[in-house]
């Protein structure tokens, strides 16, 4: 790979603000420039840069996916002709996918004004949540320490004329649930999806909250594109419940020696009944989550790029 792709995809992996769908529409922008440069790319240079993406961020599916379009075309007869035709489709899936959800979305909503709830930034979202604020009385977001991508959210939804209330993450968790509470998701797996610190917190008490019938009106959203599926078999990188660790100085910059700063960025959320996945097909259940992760066509040599 060049220098400059390479400046490009270490930039990705330092980003900790933008949401999956975001930084892989970036890559694919990135590589499709890449290929511009370099019209015949070698077998060694596509394994290179699937290898760098499986590392940039090792929970974010549609990353992953890349990669794995990598490494199909470093096995194909003439991966000058699989590998561009693979990241067109993959980029015309990105940049469709979200307008589709988004009217899948604001379809499925009542019509009259509601109160909702949503975490952390992700385009997806934002992107339904404008589409629908016809039918949106307010929209809580927290600030998603230590990164602060909630204030983006926030920000850009203002912005778009909705009316917001920004609370730190602890009062964001500690408030009953009601209304809707929409989420991205940066990876979807057959048990469960993952997303950032502190999301399983928030469905767990929207669970709870409706199993002991305080939130009969509580709807309960998970907004992700099928770029997002991914088998986690096949996931050398990072398994399920692995815990992936930002810099401790996010945190803390100048922690006293003897202390350890613990800055997990992401968890993993289980399905549960009648928990359903919002895609650009429509709505899909965890069997049928299961069904399409089965037909994913994996590298054999993923595996072995990522260890």
């Amino acid at each position: 790979m060049d220098r400059l792709l390479r400046q490009q995809l270490e930039a990705i992996a330092r980003d900790r603000r933008s949401g999956a769908a975001q930084l892989a529409l970036r890559a694919v922008t990135d590589l499709q420039s890449w290929l511009r440069r370099h019209p015949k790319p070698t077998e060694q240079e596509l394994l290179d840069i699937a290898s760098a993406l499986l590392r940039a961020q090792p929970s974010m599916a549609p990353l992953l996916r890349l990669a794995n379009e990598l490494a199909l075309a470093a096995d194909a007869e003439d991966a000058s002709r699989a590998f561009p035709f693979s990241l067109s489709q993959l980029h015309k899936a990105l940049v469709s996918a979200p307008g589709k959800i988004a009217n899948h979305f604001w379809r499925a909503l009542p019509r009259h004004p509601d109160r909702f709830m949503t975490y952390s930034y992700s385009s997806t979202v934002l992107k339904a949540l404008v589409r629908a604020r016809s039918r949106i009385r307010i929209v809580y977001c927290s600030e998603s320490r230590p990164g602060y991508e909630g204030r983006t959210m926030a920000s850009k939804l203002a912005r778009a004329g909705i009316w917001v209330c920004l609370k730190t993450d602890a009062a964001l968790f500690s408030m009953a649930p009601f209304g809707h509470l929409v989420l991205g998701a940066d990876k979807v797996l057959r048990n469960g999806f993952e997303n950032k610190i502190g999301t399983d917190v928030l469905v767990e008490r929207a669970h709870r909250g409706a199993i002991k019938g305080h939130m009969r009106k509580m709807r309960f959203w998970v907004l992700a594109d099928t770029t997002k599926f991914w088998p986690e078999s096949v996931n050398a990188m990072s398994p399920f419940w692995k815990l992936i660790q930002g810099p401790h100085a996010e945190v803390w910059k100048e922690a006293p020696k003897g202390l350890w700063v613990s800055n997990n960025y992401f968890c993993g959320v289980r399905f549960f009944s009648p928990m359903r996945i919002l895609t650009e097909r429509g709505w899909m259940t965890p069997k049928q989550v299961r069904g399409y992760l089965k037909n994913i066509r994996i590298s054999p040599r993923l595996k072995e790029l990522a260890n």
